[in-house]
């Protein structure tokens, strides 16, 4: 039976169907193996355009940091939750109305995108190498372990070209900017199974924060887009030396174990569904080099075209409904403030919270 989940990089598929030039990438931790399927070919990128001497359509009708949208009139999201499609033009300018808040979440990151050329409801397919024909606008970055290179976003036009590709969500790293082999945040995934009412997700993010309090630890709170939420602690990278990714993902492991023994009809860390009915997943396996999780205010290829929301701890209670978080209201509400406004002011070691918590090296 299919127990472990290997990622493996090759070339094509043979016509007897195994797979060509194939390379070990390691083990997938992340994903379940009953949920693995066989990936269709993508279609490559559509490259941004260049300038040109011929006369684009006036800007807000087509050109968003003087990026060219093809097709802007293209429907991504068939519905806002309103009965209005989002088009691949309002796309662009979510993330031109978003770029100063996103950008220091994703900046110096690797950063995969989930691209829906033909809309959420068509063929979606995670990109996270560079590939022939990307934008200038974009960076590309090698890091060790990989001799393909890197998405990645340093710059607000960058946002729009991944726009112009029809990239409707950001997954980044958790490294530390411009160091990848450093954790610069720990991501605590809350996944509800089917049948659980949002208000358990709120206690549970609640206890999480107590926790990690209790650990000289500062968390923030965001909505994940989807059915969970996320409580994420910003991390102080030390000059040199100090707590590794294998020390970050052993400290969240430990951290989810007790909760989950503490509390075993409402919480466990085995990831498979069929164990999940009336419990939350707690997820700690964002914590790892190259695990990614979806971006603050990132938008989400789903129904109603959710956000990832940054939330005030105050929000965080019952009566929250995640779904309200939209790519219509989102820029509206940050006018009113910014959840997370203090998260770059938040300096934090992960050594002492790993002393206090006893945690050995896995």
């Amino acid at each position: 039976k299919p127990v472990l989940v290997a990622e493996i990089e090759f070339a094509n598929w043979t016509d007897d169907g195994l797979v060509r030039q194939a390379a070990f990438k390691g083990l997938r931790e992340d994903k379940p193996a009953e949920e693995v399927e066989a990936e269709l070919p993508a279609p490559a990128a559509t490259p941004v355009a260049e300038p040109q001497a011929a006369p684009l359509r006036a800007r807000g009708q087509g050109v968003v940091m003087d990026v060219k949208i093809s097709h802007p009139d293209k429907a991504l999201w068939p519905d806002d939750g309103a009965g209005k499609p989002i088009t691949k033009l309002e796309l662009a300018e979510y993330y031109a109305a978003m770029a100063d808040r996103i950008m220091p979440h994703i900046i110096g990151r690797p950063c995969s995108i989930i691209r829906a050329p033909d809309g959420i409801t068509g063929e979606n397919f995670f990109q996270r190498h560079a590939l022939p024909g990307m934008s200038h606008l974009l960076t590309t970055v090698t890091v060790s372990g990989d001799r393909k290179p890197y998405l990645q976003i340093d710059r607000p036009e960058g946002l729009i070209a991944v726009a112009q590709v029809a990239g409707v969500e950001l997954h980044p790293w958790n490294c530390a900017p411009n160091r990848p082999d450093m954790p610069g945040r720990l991501v605590f995934d809350l996944d509800p199974a089917p049948d659980l009412a949002f208000t358990a997700v709120v206690a549970a993010a609640i206890e999480m924060r107590e926790r990690l309090e209790a650990l000289g630890l500062m968390s923030f709170c965001k909505t994940t887009g989807g059915k969970g939420l996320h409580v994420v602690v910003p991390l102080e990278v030390p000059r040199s030396g100090g707590p590794d990714w294998d020390a970050a993902k052993a400290f969240a492991r430990r951290i989810c174990e007790v909760m989950a023994k503490d509390s075993p009809e409402r919480y466990l860390i085995n990831m498979a569904k069929k164990e999940r009915d009336g419990r939350i997943f707690l997820d700690y396996l964002r914590n790892d080099r190259m695990s990614t999780a979806v971006a603050p205010l990132s938008p989400r290829g789903r129904p109603g075209a959710t956000v990832s929301m940054p939330l005030i701890w105050s929000q965080v209670r019952t009566g929250l409904d995640p779904k309200r978080f939209t790519m219509r209201t989102v820029p509206a509400l940050y006018g009113k403030g910014d959840p997370w406004q203090d998260y770059d002011k938040v300096v934090q070691k992960l050594a002492p919270a790993i002393k206090k918590l006893g945690v050995a090296r896995s």
